[in-house]
């Protein structure tokens, strides 16, 4: 097979599959439910094989047989390093979504394994982080020097009905944890969810933000400190209706991983939540728009200058399944692509920041329906 893909029968882990098989790769689809992805396993291009993460071993057995040189983490970042270290016994390539935090801080000491075994795993390879990262680059090496980045998303729908935006597991963890910020150069925590005030979003319109937890406040400093950067702020924007609702969820106590009695059965109710929200279909007509977005401040030149990144992405024909979960599943698997093609090279553990060709990268959103601007101008 040429991919593997871990967590293919989740959503992103569906999108990313179907982008690969319908350019012409054959894959080989991991997870724990085929039915989810029935209509991808009938393709000649696919093999589906029962993965449980958890069992490192039979994962990396599994990953070896297949011949595959890349395997695409779409599993929650839980998962992480149990799918690293698979990778690492089977001596496949490594992409994923993001750990968050306190995860890719864990990754990143793989990083000596990756190099003994000439590997390369590229953490963060999604929407945000992953376009963000490269965007943030991007606009880095316009600047003699940086002091503040900010960055984040902002999304809406057509219409205010409750769709699950992405992972509910990972919305719970972001919007509950109290998140990394740099401030004056040294890491400190905030509080979990603050609100930012009200901004406004190209495509978007004006929303509030808050402040979550995410990788980039970690992989920006370690990436971008010696040139200056002292302050990295993440916001998240969410549509007020869909904020409301996974607020209550979190409140009632549907949200917990804290098990519950129920006929004698010890359920967590999260993995219950998750049961429940699967079922809910998307409303015939529905479409999400989200602006991947960042904002670097340095100097050029000796002056101050500030440079504006936007990603606007949207419900594409032929994707509708997936709303604006598309900029990240179809992400992974062009990033997956140039790695395969050599655009993208490396060892060891890095992130987009300091792997991806910008320009190359952004001409493949592009060219599947993305729309990229610097400072309002198209790139």
């Amino acid at each position: 097979m040429d991919f593997a893909v871990l967590g293919a029968t989740g959503d992103e882990g569906r999108i990313a599959s179907k982008y690969l098989i319908e350019n012409g790769h054959s894959v080989l689809l991991c997870g724990r439910n085929p039915s989810s992805i029935a209509s991808l396993i009938k393709n000649k291009k696919a093999r589906f094989a029962y993965t449980d993460l958890n069992d490192i071993g039979r994962t990396a057995a599994t990953l070896r047989k297949s011949g595959a040189k890349i395997a695409l983490n779409c599993a929650e970042f839980t998962m992480n390093i149990n799918a690293m270290k698979a990778c690492l016994t089977a001596g496949l390539n490594y992409l994923d979504l993001g750990g968050l935090h306190e995860m890719t801080i864990r990754q990143y000491k793989l990083d000596r394994e990756f190099k003994k075994r000439n590997l390369f795993a590229l953490l963060g390879c999604g929407s945000t982080p992953g376009i963000s990262n490269v965007m943030a680059a991007y606009a880095v090496s316009k600047l003699d020097s940086v002091e503040h980045i900010e960055l984040g998303f902002a999304w809406k729908s057509n219409m205010k009905s409750f769709v699950v935006p992405y992972s509910i597991e990972s919305i719970v963890y972001e919007l509950t944890t109290p998140p990394t910020i740099l401030k004056d150069g040294k890491f400190k925590k905030a509080q979990a969810c603050s609100a930012e005030g009200i901004t406004h979003f190209k495509g978007i319109g004006r929303q509030n933000t808050y402040c979550i937890v995410h990788s980039e406040v970690f992989t920006f400093y370690k990436y971008f400190k010696n040139k200056g950067l002292r302050n990295i702020h993440y916001k998240a924007g969410f549509p007020e209706h869909s904020h409301n609702t996974i607020n209550t969820l979190i409140r009632l106590g549907f949200a917990s991983k804290e098990p519950i009695e129920v006929n004698k059965a010890k359920v967590r109710p999260i993995d219950f939540t998750k049961k429940v929200l699967k079922k809910i279909k998307m409303p015939d007509g529905y479409k999400e728009f989200e602006d991947i977005w960042v904002k670097v401040d340095g100097e050029r030149n000796k002056k101050k200058i500030r440079i504006e990144m936007d990603c606007l992405g949207k419900t594409l024909k032929g994707w509708e399944f997936a709303g604006s979960n598309v900029n990240t599943g179809m992400t992974i698997a062009i990033m997956a692509e140039l790695l395969d093609r050599e655009v993208i090279k490396g060892k060891g553990v890095a992130a987009p920041e300091a792997a991806v060709p910008p320009l190359e990268f952004f001409e493949e959103l592009k060219r599947h329906g993305f729309k990229l601007y610097m400072d309002n101008k198209a790139i």
